[in-house]
């Protein structure tokens, strides 16, 4: 059987082969840098909730602050593996945000996205307050793969309630996916603040923070599109505060999804948002490709320097973003 893009389901155990229309060649290996590592955490529920006491937060940041020297900032920014069990910082939040809005609880949330943690594609910024001991936002990460595929790309192509019913072939037509191998997507699934950052500015700050991180983590793997899911407020915000980062796939409209009442499929390519940013908005790009105005409150916690080079403008794509840039394809 061929190894096909997105065609895995975290709901669906059978062995049935999956639509032929699903086939793209992903016979090449991966070499993104900083690849997933499995934790050693088998027999561990990291969905229980003695990994979201506040004693066991409170451990969690302590713990990771000292793995990266003890950084003076009141903030830091951490990209945790699904299976650390310092993860239960990322579900805090996720439990508290998604509950209080869309009364998602743990059995959905595990439902969701326990198997992509599970098998190791799964990679959450979290962002901390060093101070008060207490996660502040999150964004979950998974890398697609064959086998299992990602959140919002099994639902976009799941029929009956919470999925669009499209087949990949629709996918493919109502994007322009840079990504030509599964483990070239990653999946966005959650994007949360949590409440006592909300409403003044700190939340502001989490918020960017939070943008800065996954861009930074984007540019320093091989991954070549994101996908997600937001909801039409957050989306809106989203859009406002990174410059237009996301587009929406062609036809495909918003609807109700896992409790959220105008969820839409969005879509983005890493590198053309790259160019994109860096030539029409460098503040923005200074703040979320290095940090600038943020490193003195926030502690960006990846293990090595970034080493990213920006690919040939002759290869980026412009058409899907704003029209006084001029086509370079």
């Amino acid at each position: 059987m061929e190894p096909r893009l997105g065609s895995g389901s975290a709901d669906d155990t059978s062995t049935e082969e999956p639509h032929p229309d699903l086939v793209i060649d992903l016979t090449e290996g991966s070499t993104r840098p900083g690849v997933l590592r499995p934790g050693n955490v088998d027999g561990l529920d990291l969905w229980s909730e003695d990994y979201r006491t506040p004693e066991y937060l409170a451990w969690a940041i302590d713990d990771l602050r000292r793995e990266f020297g003890e950084p003076d900032q009141r903030y830091g920014v951490y990209f945790i593996h699904g299976e650390d069990p310092r993860s239960g910082l990322s579900r805090a939040v996720e439990l508290e945000r998604f509950g209080d809005s869309f009364n998602n609880d743990v059995p959905l949330m595990r439902r969701l996205y326990g198997q992509f943690e599970d098998v190791g594609a799964t990679e959450i910024i979290t962002v901390v307050d060093h101070e008060e001991h207490l996660p502040c936002g999150v964004i979950r990460t998974v890398r697609n793969t064959a086998e299992y595929g990602c959140r919002i790309l099994n639902d976009l192509q799941k029929h009956g309630e919470d999925g669009w019913g499209l087949t990949w072939d629709e996918i493919v037509a109502r994007s322009r996916f840079a990504a030509t191998r599964a483990d070239e997507i990653t999946d966005i699934p959650t994007v949360a603040v949590a409440i006592k950052y909300q409403g003044h500015r700190k939340a502001d700050g989490v918020s960017k923070a939070l943008y800065a991180g996954l861009m930074q983590q984007g540019l320093r793997s091989d991954a070549k599109t994101w996908v997600c899911s937001l909801d039409r407020i957050p989306y809106i915000l989203v859009q406002a505060a990174a410059k237009d980062i996301m587009q929406e796939f062609d036809g495909v409209p918003g609807q109700p999804y896992y409790g959220a009442p105008d969820t839409v499929p969005l879509w983005a390519n890493i590198w053309d948002y790259e160019y994109y940013l860096r030539t029409q908005h460098p503040d923005a790009y200074a703040m979320y490709a290095h940090s600038v105005g943020l490193d003195d409150q926030y502690f960006f916690g990846f293990a090595e320097p970034p080493t990213w080079v920006a690919p040939d403008p002759e290869v980026i794509d412009l058409r899907m973003y704003d029209p006084v840039v001029p086509e370079s394809r």
